[in-house]
């Protein structure tokens, strides 16, 4: 999957300070044949250990508070620095939040969205999600993607829109 440099470089400093480490787990891949195996984790518990689902919503909800802080101390550091520029107009900064109740599957819809927006076809989108099918991906986002109408006029006006009329005007 591809990488941001921001997702990079947050990744190195998370690692700097909590190096990954190996655990045991258990490899269900073929539910056949289940068996143990060592995993590198690069997020475990305080105790080192696999976060469990059960602790899921307590590990999610200290994430996003630190977020929210975080978002709110750049809007803070933002908005003084436009105070002290005089204001000018235009340039006012944004303030970004994450809703309350916000949960990671949201995270993840706002992922397939923004992919979406920015011209990703369906099977891009559906490797990144790790749909089994395309079909999957398309019964759950084809509201986002852009209407056949759409796509269909722009395309025609990119080709035909510099073509001169073969018909006349009509005259009043």
């Amino acid at each position: 999957m591809p990488l941001t440099k921001a997702t990079v470089d947050a990744l190195a400093a998370h690692l700097e300070q909590f190096p990954a480490h190996g655990v045991k787990i258990e490899d269900r891949t073929d539910p056949r044949k289940p068996r143990t195996r060592t995993a590198r984790l690069l997020f475990l518990n305080q105790h080192r250990e696999v976060v469990r689902r059960g602790a899921w919503s307590q590990v999610w909800g200290r994430t996003r508070r630190l977020a929210a802080d975080a978002l709110a101390e750049a809007y803070d550091t933002a908005h003084a620095a436009w105070v002290r520029s005089g204001k000018p107009e235009g340039r006012e900064p944004a303030r970004v939040t994450i809703p309350d109740g916000a949960s990671l599957h949201d995270l993840r819809h706002f992922y397939a969205s923004l992919l979406i927006k920015h011209g990703e076809n369906v099977k891009t989108v559906q490797k990144r999600l790790g749909h089994a099918k395309p079909s999957i991906t398309l019964d759950t986002y084809t509201h986002i993607w852009p209407d056949e109408e759409d796509t269909t006029r722009a395309a025609v006006e990119a080709v035909l829109g510099d073509v001169p009329p073969l018909c006349p005007a009509k005259s009043a």
